[in-house]
């Protein structure tokens, strides 16, 4: 079969043509997308019209000078806030460096946990080590009378609130020992401090109980030296209590997880294009053994996803209450002046979906009995990890 030629200058002509042709349809969509810009733009000046007129009635009739600052931060507060969603906010730079300071764990105070008792003292329930109060010799037990002269008993928020303050500064406190009721004045330095986040014990049976009260940066250190401790001592089972924890940092529990879980993908983040994102993985090691999680009500969002990914991922017993359901992850951006939080996507694990406004059922039903001298939800879980270590062979 004989092959037809082509012209030089037919093939010239089309390859004009074709560039023609693109540039055309380049032309035509250039269009298309500039048009379409300038229909937002004048979308957004239709809009923000009623914002120049308020500001201008402002300046206008306010019977003091306009506080710029304020009111440029009270603007980008409403902006987030007309969004509908509680979980998302315009942060100051003062709101930001706070807020960056309570997920890494850090505060400013003098080292101290307090609890009113039932007659109203103020009784130190917690003392931090290398933190001030503990450097003069406070002790649990103790009972915090006065704050820079304002009465714990009588004005209790108040003086609480004193003892905050900047780092380097000193505060001035009354305390009565517990043990000889001597009464001792003191000036307290206040430090930047780590929070107390994780807490526990050897119960009876060889049951590691470890309390998380917030996941928090400081947190899984924390944690794995319980942990630790605990494996150390010979426990055959692990009880972790995330009761009223409302959650924290992501990072901060895929941290804590990782020895307890498979290895592999186990959660995602799900934006609202449907794209997931893995949020917790896990490698290979692994410590398989019996455990449970306790949670109420006030369990939400990481610790219900730590309750969520044990109870899927490594068979742990869910005892206590039905949990929050905050299944939804908020990410901060940096601004050029403060910051953004605001919610980005829904949470699945590879087992679970997406559990907000759900909340996640105990596989035991326990409801805290306030008249019983100890913790029955504890109890009632120490009994399913019991009847657990009878029949798993990890125990």
């Amino acid at each position: 079969m004989q092959k037809k030629k082509i012209s030089l200058g037919t093939v010239v002509s089309l390859m004009a043509l074709t560039a023609a042709a693109t540039f055309v349809i380049t032309l035509s969509m250039s269009r298309k997308q500039f048009n379409q810009t300038v229909t937002e733009v004048d979308r957004l000046a239709e809009k923000y019209q009623r914002l120049d007129e308020l500001d201008a009635k402002v300046r206008e009739a306010f019977y003091q000078d306009v506080p710029e600052e304020d009111v440029l931060d009270g603007m980008l507060s409403g902006y987030v806030a007309g969004l509908g969603d509680k979980y998302s906010v315009y942060r100051s730079d003062r709101e930001l460096s706070a807020y960056e300071d309570n997920n890494a764990g850090v505060y400013t105070g003098i080292g101290i946990s307090v609890r009113p008792d039932e007659e109203g003292n103020v009784i130190i329930v917690g003392v931090t080590e290398g933190g001030s109060a503990e450097k003069a010799g406070i002790a649990e037990e103790d009972i915090l009378l006065e704050v820079e002269g304002v009465s714990a008993k009588e004005s209790y928020q108040e003086a609480i609130s004193l003892i905050n303050g900047e780092a380097g500064t000193s505060v001035q406190v009354r305390i009565k020992k517990h043990d000889t009721g001597k009464e001792q004045k003191l000036s307290l330095m206040r430090m930047k401090l780590d929070e107390v986040t994780v807490i526990s014990e050897m119960l009876p049976d060889k049951i590691g109980y470890i309390r998380i009260s917030k996941f928090r940066n400081v947190s899984p250190a924390q944690f794995e030296t319980a942990r630790q401790d605990l494996l150390k001592q010979g426990a055959k089972a692990f009880l972790f209590d995330v009761r009223d924890n409302g959650g924290g940092v992501v990072s901060a529990l895929e941290k804590m997880v990782d020895p307890l879980l498979p290895e592999g993908e186990l959660a995602f983040a799900v934006n609202r294009n449907g794209e997931k994102q893995p949020i917790l993985t896990s490698d290979a090691n692994c410590t398989e053994m019996p455990y449970a999680v306790l949670m109420n009500q006030n369990s939400a969002s990481s610790s219900e996803l730590f309750a969520c990914v044990l109870r899927d991922y490594a068979d742990a017993i869910l005892v206590g209450e039905k949990s929050y359901g905050k299944g939804i992850m908020q990410t901060t951006f940096a601004l050029s002046s403060g910051g953004l939080t605001i919610t980005t996507s829904t949470i699945e694990t590879g087992v679970t979906p997406c559990y907000h406004g759900v909340g996640l059922e105990p596989d035991v039903l326990s409801v805290y009995d306030p008249e019983q001298e100890e913790d029955n939800q504890i109890a009632d879980a120490v009994d399913a990890l019991k009847a657990r270590m009878k029949t798993d062979p990890a125990a």
